[in-house]
């Protein structure tokens, strides 16, 4: 399963991981089909988590599931590549169900079907912590007005007016962040929107993990534009590099740790700090019948 991927479930089904590994205390899926997938070399593995009472995926592993159910970020996840064997899934939510709900069904088919068995374990690594820069704190908290506003209609991309940059004039709604591309920048629009979706890019893009040491609760605005090459070079370096010593990418633009700073007021420095680590204590091969 590629970065992208994993990302996108990310995205779909953040939450915060939690303890408890009893079955039956964990709410039920009304019916649930695991099937084993056909071998298809290059196949794609789909999920559809978006239908609040529907559960369906084609092609996806016991990890995946797992990464989904727990809300994991991929450094948490060590052993995620030992399970390769892949699943039809397709589970049905009471009317009425939760997004957070499904999650605890989905860990309930998990322990039932598959026999899993988890825990999570302290384990110190290198990581990036996120906090206010000394220069000051440049993100400008939302207005209660502008956090009730009604969203405006949306435009598509291609109707949008272009800035100088080549970016869209996007106007974000009440509680996005939303990420654009355009020449070799990426520009992130947030409107009345938490730090958490910022944190959960750096850290899957860093490979190591991001930590929120900013205190800020409050949702905000705020428009950050850095080189996607930045990314990628901060990746490769973040093993022995500190972010200062990051040199600008080749292609023109701040790096992130640069952006942060300038246009947000906000320092990203690897230090180090423990981790909860999610580990598989016994998992069956072979699920139990529907």
């Amino acid at each position: 399963m590629t970065h992208r991927m994993i990302a996108t479930i990310l995205a779909c089904l953040a939450c915060s991981a939690a303890s408890g590994q009893g079955g039956d205390q964990l709410p039920s899926f009304e019916v649930a089909s695991v099937k084993p997938a056909p071998t298809t070399p290059g196949g794609r593995h789909l999920c559809f988590p978006q239908d609040p009472i529907l559960y369906r995926c084609t092609g996806v592993t016991v990890s995946a599931m797992a990464f989904q159910a727990y809300g994991l970020k991929m450094y948490q996840f060590p052993t995620y590549s030992a399970y390769t064997t892949e699943y039809n899934v397709e589970a049905k939510a009471p009317e009425g169900a939760t997004a957070d709900q499904v999650k605890l069904m989905l860990r309930n088919l998990l322990a039932e079907r598959f026999k899993l068995a988890a825990h999570f374990e302290k384990k110190e690594m290198a990581i990036y912590e996120l906090k206010v820069a000394q220069s000051g704190l440049k993100i400008r908290e939302s207005s209660p007005e502008a956090a009730r506003a009604a969203p405006a209609p949306p435009v598509p991309e291609s109707k949008m007016d272009k800035d100088a940059d080549g970016f869209p004039i996007y106007a974000a709604r009440p509680g996005e962040a939303r990420w654009l591309r355009a020449n070799g920048l990426i520009r992130v629009v947030a409107c009345a929107a938490s730090l958490d979706s910022l944190v959960n890019y750096l850290g899957n893009q860093l490979d190591l993990p991001v930590i929120d040491s900013t205190g800020l609760k409050a949702k905000c605005d705020y428009t950050l534009t850095f080189a996607s090459a930045s990314v990628k070079e901060g990746r490769a370096s973040a093993a022995s590099t500190s972010p200062d010593e990051v040199a600008p990418p080749s292609g023109g633009g701040p790096t992130i740790f640069a952006a942060l700073e300038r246009q947000l007021g906000l320092n990203l420095a690897k230090t180090k700090g423990m981790i909860d680590i999610f580990v598989i204590d016994h998992v069956e091969k072979t699920p139990t019948p529907d």
